[in-house]
């Protein structure tokens, strides 16, 4: 991952974040759990193709975010992709050798490796009012072979809208979409969220185990973690409380 990646972000948040922030209302509670500096996963819930903007306008750091490997197929994308460091992969479970070392990239330079647990499952459900679905383990492993934290993350909805879904199935199809996505109905347009960060929780903890326990302990750890945030975000005294 080279450093031009992190500059077009720079830009793109400079110059979008105002913007952004007057579409979607954020407010944001554990902002102190983030750690300034050193390799880390970010997990965050994920109902909204907007998610990544929410989270990277407020951010500090320098998300590289795992991309399902489709996206490069959607026109304007691709280049989105590839010049803000995103990483594509397979949502089938075979990851590239050439995945694996764009991550191994971002830890070695003590960068933050953003993920998205529910992968796309939560929007092609398509309720918006349920609970997360379950989670791919994935970052899991990321987090064990590599030896890197996980901070768990959530985005709670306040205000917002449900839409039909901009792009026709067809043309979805079209673009080489997974079948479960060309069949998504709506989607959700925020107006006001709140964004919760939590500690991170040590990878040391599930080092003892072989790696498939590991890896399940630690995904249902950070499932827990994160539906507290999100329990914790919807409580409107909770939040008065703590802010």
């Amino acid at each position: 991952m080279d450093d031009s990646a992190k500059k077009t972000v720079g830009r793109i948040k400079k110059f979008v974040t105002p913007f952004f922030h007057m579409a979607v209302q954020t407010d944001v509670l554990g902002f102190h759990h983030i750690q300034p500096s050193g390799k880390l996963i970010l997990t965050c819930n994920h109902r909204s193709d907007m998610d990544p903007f929410v989270i990277g306008a407020i951010f500090p750091r320098y998300i590289s975010w795992i991309a399902a490997d489709y996206t490069m197929r959607i026109p304007l994308f691709k280049d989105l992709v590839e010049k803000t460091g995103c990483i594509p992969m397979a949502i089938d479970g075979n990851i590239s050798m050439a995945s694996i070392k764009k991550v191994q990239q971002v830890f070695k330079k003590g960068d933050v490796l953003g993920i998205f647990p529910e992968g796309h499952d939560y929007m092609v459900k398509n309720d918006f009012s349920s609970p997360m679905v379950p989670f791919h383990d994935g970052f899991a492993a990321f987090s064990l072979r590599n030896k890197v934290d996980v901070m768990p993350s959530a985005i709670v909805p306040i205000e917002e809208t449900i839409s039909d879904y901009p792009l026709p199935t067809i043309l979805r199809a079209f673009m080489g979409m997974p079948k479960e996505v060309c069949e998504i109905k709506k989607r959700v347009v925020y107006k006001k969220v709140r964004v919760m960060f939590g500690e991170a929780i040590n990878h040391e903890e599930f080092l003892g185990m072989n790696l498939a326990d590991g890896m399940k302990a630690l995904s249902a750890r950070t499932h827990e973690a994160m539906n507290a945030l999100m329990e914790k975000g919807k409580n409107e005294a909770l939040w008065k409380l703590a802010s």
